[in-house]
């Protein structure tokens, strides 16, 4: 099988969530069936190259990862692709987003840590709600650094993959969040900006998760119509649009999402009908035959 299924991982792989299982049964299911079967399975997301190591240990095999939305990329255990965004323009955005807009936490995702947080002057009840919200996310939760100190250091001289401003908590810091980004992206043509529910995403210029697909497909010499996207969030409309006759979006995400993607799906698991379609004929016909 010369196939490739690029995934997302919040919303997507990793729906619906399970506190002790990194992913549902039936997906790691899917994901082992189809990678036997010559498949492969590369992990397109916005998190750091960490997670995609507790995924290699739940599945028992290596796999790849587009990570940071692009900036960098992992193939066959190998770093085939890294960019850091310029230090001195993203310090400048952080403080006009901070100056303009009700930014509670800031995010830096570097090479040498996974994740650095600036929780300074936030009002503790929105301190304990991220808390309690990483605590939900069970074997998922990302490990973070929570020091001011250590954000400013790598914020001034660090290699920074992506940076990640959170607008709230409720449904109209979501709103926002979707307006800021096309805002930015107007007024800094040097980063690329996206949204994922209250988040804003700022990565290196041509930093998507569309342009890290195309890279690693000519890298490993796959042909662009060889693979399906999968994804939930704004920042996976990229993907969306690149490649769109196998485009695959999450019931459960915005009309504002759907709306980009050819197909909607339930469930990950849900791939294998159009994987393995002549199952699903023969599953329709046999009930068909029983029926009379």
């Amino acid at each position: 099988m010369d196939k490739v299924i690029a995934t997302d991982l919040d919303g997507t792989l990793f729906y619906p969530k399970k506190y002790f299982r990194i992913m549902p049964k039936k997906s790691a299911s899917f994901i082992n069936r189809f990678m036997d079967d010559g498949g492969r399975v590369v992990l397109v997301s916005g998190r750091n190259k960490f997670i995609g190591d507790k995924i290699s240990k739940k599945l028992k095999r290596p796999v790849d990862m587009i990570g940071c939305n692009g900036a960098f990329i992992y193939s066959g255990g190998q770093l085939i692709k890294e960019e850091f965004l310029p230090n001195d323009t993203l310090r400048k955005v952080i403080t006009d987003m901070e100056r303009e807009e009700q930014v509670i936490m800031v995010f830096l995702f570097t090479k040498t840590r996974n994740i650095v947080v600036r929780r300074h002057g936030i009002k503790s009840w929105h301190s304990l709600g991220y808390s309690i919200y990483q605590l939900l996310q069970g074997v998922r939760k990302d490990d973070m650094i929570k020091s001011d100190k250590i954000f400013y250091e790598e914020l001034q001289k660090g290699q920074i993959y992506k940076a990640m401003l959170m607008m709230g908590i409720n449904s109209k810091a979501k709103a926002r969040a979707v307006e800021v980004a096309e805002e930015y992206s107007k007024r800094h043509e040097d980063l690329c900006f996206a949204y994922s529910g209250q988040m804003i995403e700022i990565t290196p210029k041509d930093c998507t998760k569309s342009s890290g697909i195309a890279f690693y497909l000519d890298y490993n010499k796959i042909k662009h119509d060889n693979i399906l996207v999968v994804g939930d969030s704004g920042n996976d409309i990229s993907m969306f649009e690149a490649y769109p006759e196998n485009s695959f979006c999450m019931a459960h995400a915005p009309e504002s999402v759907t709306s980009h993607a050819k197909h909607v799906i339930k469930h990950f698991a849900e791939l294998d009908k159009y994987i393995y379609p002549s199952e699903e004929n023969n599953s329709q016909t046999s009930e068909t035959k029983e029926g009379k």
